[in-house]
């Protein structure tokens, strides 16, 4: 079984794209562990062209093309399309720090968490370009009910779909998706998710590089 669906939607992002696809392949994950579903949400520009060597060095990507439907139904078709247990769902303008994903699934497989909510650091195009290693404190993970980690973690400025890796069987069981064309989607998702769940997992590791540049939603 596949362990992990990595999904990612694609709208006119050519300048950011080939990075965020590049940071999947740079998690210590064996290839046959995971999946990377790209929804081709109808990009105008030549995000496509960017990564189309990438999407064919490696058997485990999959491409969605679909006119332009919104963010919202880009996940959702990409979570049906889904095979894997867990589901993490970067956007295609951010990066994921380099083997900052491995220990999170770990975590996840053998505790079967609902959710795996992880740390993330916010950086401008000229950090980016600057940046070098990246070091990680030592690893601490805290188990809790999703009500806790509603009232304790989710900071209502900071709810980020990417942060957190989800469990598919949890959200299929719960009837929970993105609302088409509701702009701002990852509050509901994220509101839903946290109180529904029954096990969730926060730890300290540094996942994910948000990316803010002026453009970006």
């Amino acid at each position: 079984m596949t362990k992990l669906s990595i999904i990612v939607p694609v709208y006119n992002v050519e300048k950011y794209i080939r990075p965020c696809i590049e940071s999947i392949f740079k998690q210590g994950l064996d290839d046959a562990d995971f999946e990377v579903i790209i929804v081709n949400d109808g990009t105008q520009d030549r995000s496509m062209e960017m990564i189309e060597d990438i999407i064919t060095q490696h058997n485990n990507i999959t491409v969605i093309n679909q006119e332009n439907l919104s963010l919202s139904v880009a996940r959702n078709n990409g979570i049906a399309a889904a095979k894997g247990e867990y589901i993490l769902m970067p956007d295609s303008d951010d990066l994921l720090i380099e083997n900052s994903l491995k220990p999170l699934l770990e975590k996840a497989l053998e505790t079967k968490a609902d959710l795996v909510v992880a740390d993330f650091m916010k950086m401008s195009n000229e950090e980016i370009d600057s940046l070098s290693t990246i070091p990680q404190n030592d690893f601490v993970f805290q188990e809790k009910t999703g009500e806790e980690t509603f009232l304790e973690v989710l900071n209502p400025n900071y709810c980020y779909v990417w942060r957190t890796l989800y469990r598919k069987e949890f959200l299929a069981s719960k009837n929970i998706s993105f609302v088409p064309h509701l702009k701002y989607e990852d509050i509901l998702f994220t509101h839903e998710c946290y109180l529904k769940a029954k096990c969730c997992i926060k730890t300290n590791i540094l996942l994910y590089i948000y990316r803010r540049w002026f453009g970006s939603l």
